[in-house]
């Protein structure tokens, strides 16, 4: 069965990514400068709804009101809340019989005090990026877990702020997106470790990318002395590995920069060097599965990729350690 996530749905998952990241701010009171610590979540007060919905009658009104108009006028009478309404915009599904994944693409529009604004646009960009690439595992309506990453946009300011019973009042809102594919692993199930000093110190990379290969080589056999079917019977293997990353000022990265601009050069602050071993040994540490796979490589490649006003990219090639020993 193809995972459905209702409006209701939607809501229940924007709220509770609101409610989970609470922290505690201080709140300083402007006429005597006293200081209170409280939750920012419990400040901030915001009840979500995922319909318009009139918590009070607001009674006849000369003028004509649009459905938004008639909500927001009708929150107005409640003291002290915020509210929040989250909304389905539209969604891409993926057009297949047995892969279950879909993008879902949501609006939430908050009706908030102006004192509370600030406060609310730090707290927005604080959920934002406690869900940026991280996966969340979402249980769907038939009980099973879904890989979904939520990406929160920024406050979008509506329009001027408006003056109520209850003050001045804004109205912002913030898009959102919920991609999710059933069943799946994702960047975080995999963790890759790399040592250059024999296994002494493994250091954690941050990648961008990362592909891996395991390479069969043989020679081709008639099957069943039938010439116009011929299998191949394997011989040798290898892994090749490629790894992408930015060049982050971190100890490995410090460590492989080294390595990229000694390799080859005449002189190292001008003192000519003297010939080096071209098969660099390399250790590869992979954790996934709740097993730990140690590879021992060699450098085949590596590149780095510098652009004008752009961050620099590096890259590293890897093969089976192929070498044999004195």
């Amino acid at each position: 069965m193809k995972t459905t996530f209702t409006s209701e749905d939607l809501k229940n998952i924007i709220e509770t990514a609101f409610i989970e990241n609470n922290e505690k701010i201080l709140l300083v009171d402007a006429d005597t400068n006293d200081t209170k610590e409280v939750d920012i979540v419990e400040y901030l007060n915001v009840k979500f709804y995922n319909w318009k919905e009139r918590l009070v009658e607001t009674g006849e009104r000369d003028r004509q009101y649009t459905p938004l108009d008639e909500w927001v006028d009708s929150l107005n009478v409640s003291m002290n809340e915020s509210y929040a309404l989250v909304e389905k915009v539209d969604e891409e599904v993926v057009a297949s019989q047995d892969i279950d994944s879909a993008t879902l693409m949501g609006k939430i529009t908050f009706l908030v005090q102006a004192d509370k604004i600030k406060n609310l646009d730090y707290y927005i960009t604080k959920v934002r990026n406690q869900y940026l690439g991280n996966p969340q595992d979402i249980q769907n309506s038939y009980g099973d877990k879904v890989k979904a990453y939520l990406l929160i946009g920024t406050l979008l300011y509506e329009q001027e702020p408006t003056m109520t019973q209850l003050g001045e009042m804004f109205i912002v809102s913030c898009n959102f997106r919920l991609s999710y594919l059933n069943d799946a692993l994702t960047y975080s199930d995999e963790k890759i470790e790399i040592s250059l000093d024999n296994e002494t110190t493994y250091y954690e990379m941050p990648i961008t990318k990362g592909t891996y290969q395991n390479v069969f080589n043989g020679d081709p056999v008639v099957v069943m002395q039938r010439p116009d079917i011929t299998g191949v019977c394997m011989s040798t293997h290898t892994m090749v590995k490629t790894l992408t990353f930015y060049d982050y000022n971190k100890p490995l990265t410090k460590i492989l920069n080294e390595l990229f601009w000694s390799v080859g050069a005449y002189k190292i602050d001008g003192v000519e060097i003297e010939p080096k071993e071209v098969n660099i040994p390399v250790f590869i540490k992979v954790i996934t599965g709740g097993h730990s796979y140690i590879y021992k490589d060699v450098i085949e490649q590596m590149e780095k990729v510098i652009t004008n006003n752009d961050f620099n990219v590096c890259s590293i090639s890897l093969r089976t350690w192929g070498k044999v020993a004195q």
